[in-house]
């Protein structure tokens, strides 16, 4: 196991890192693309819920963050290993429950039938960049899948192609309520 006593270890000085059993590969594995894509996407999605005042809002954003934990941690442990028995894995309820969440704000939300200029307001902007990202991330996790046999992350690339299209839904709520109040 990895002590977590420390933030420098020196381990990935050689271009090395650990995936959660401890299995050393190379820092530019596929597998910690996968990773670094997921991490980022979280990252962008802190930076909405950051400057988000709505709070149903920052709490869909923080459940997607959790929820990019588990399928991080999905992709960093080999499922034939004991501890992938021990992580919560994804299932299509996961998706499904990402999808009424889209539903609900498709219904309140006008979504023109041209291509959006992004970044109306910061908030919308930040939620347009983390949709970019998690587009780059659910292809790397495709590339798991095809090129690693990763079969196990299924749901996983089914909730992010969902999570994009909520991204883009959101950002778009966002942009009729700012202008619905400076209207």
């Amino acid at each position: 196991m990895i002590e977590f006593d420390k933030v420098t270890t020196r381990g990935g000085d050689r271009g090395e890192s650990s995936l959660y059993n401890g299995e050393r590969r190379r820092k530019d594995d596929l597998l910690f693309e996968t990773m670094g894509d997921v991490d980022e996407l979280s990252s962008h999605l802190g930076v909405a819920r950051a400057g988000c005042e709505d709070r149903r809002l920052a709490g869909i954003i923080e459940g997607v963050q959790r929820t990019l934990l588990q399928v991080g941690a999905q992709v960093a442990t080999p499922k034939a290993d004991p501890l992938y028995t021990k992580i919560k894995c994804l299932d299509e309820t996961d998706v499904v429950a990402l999808e009424e969440v889209e539903s609900d704000y498709l219904h309140r939300t006008e979504i023109a039938g041209e291509f959006v200029l992004t970044g109306a307001s910061p908030l919308s902007a930040a939620l347009d960049v983390a949709r970019t990202v998690c587009r780059r991330a659910e292809r790397r996790i495709v590339a798991c899948i095809r090129d690693r046999s990763m079969i196990q992350l299924a749901a996983s690339q089914h909730y992010l192609n969902r999570l994009s299209d909520l991204l883009f839904v959101l950002a778009r709520n966002v942009d009729q309520q700012q202008k619905g109040r400076a209207g």
